[in-house]
């Protein structure tokens, strides 16, 4: 798609974020039953099916917008997950892995976060209610999710890294 408008960098940035938020939610999907620590099991259920609800309200947006996501890769995303894959790869012990795997989850979900605030924005001023108000809903699910997540990372690094 070639940009002609901030209309399209809009869409462009939209279905960027999307193939974000899909991947992610299929990640943690793929990876809840690898993960040793029962609380981060529990979580990262938690965390893939509000990233499913996000990925709906995406949708719901592409439809506001009467546009369809444009198949653009989150090479952001694409390079955080790689980077994982990378390093679990060198089977690091199972604690080690834990904390890695809530690392990519608090370094994914700021990047995610930093991409709706600039679409809420985006969606705002160019007077698209419905689709900023979705926007927005995936925003606070955002806040909500670093919170639990940041927590979880810190319980875990005073539990591991206090021994190491």
């Amino acid at each position: 798609m070639a940009i002609q408008s901030s209309r399209d960098l809009f869409i462009q940035e939209l279905s960027g974020c999307y193939d974000s938020q899909k991947k992610t939610a299929e990640w943690k999907g793929q990876l809840v039953n690898q993960i040793r620590d029962t609380n981060l099991q529990q979580l990262i259920r938690t965390e893939q099916q509000q990233g499913q609800q996000m990925v709906r309200n995406m949708e719901s947006c592409f439809e506001a917008l009467g546009a369809q996501p444009q198949g653009v890769r989150c090479l952001a995303t694409d390079g955080m997950l790689t980077e994982y894959q990378k390093f679990m790869g060198q089977n690091p012990p199972p604690d080690t892995a834990d904390m890695a795997t809530v690392n990519l989850m608090v370094k994914a979900g700021n990047y995610e976060r930093g991409c709706y605030t600039n679409l809420v924005d985006m969606a705002m001023t160019m007077g698209e209610t419905r689709c900023a108000q979705l926007l927005q809903t995936n925003l606070v699910m955002m806040d909500e999710s670093k919170g639990r997540v940041e927590r979880a990372s810190h319980d875990m690094r005073q539990r591991v890294m206090a021994t190491a």
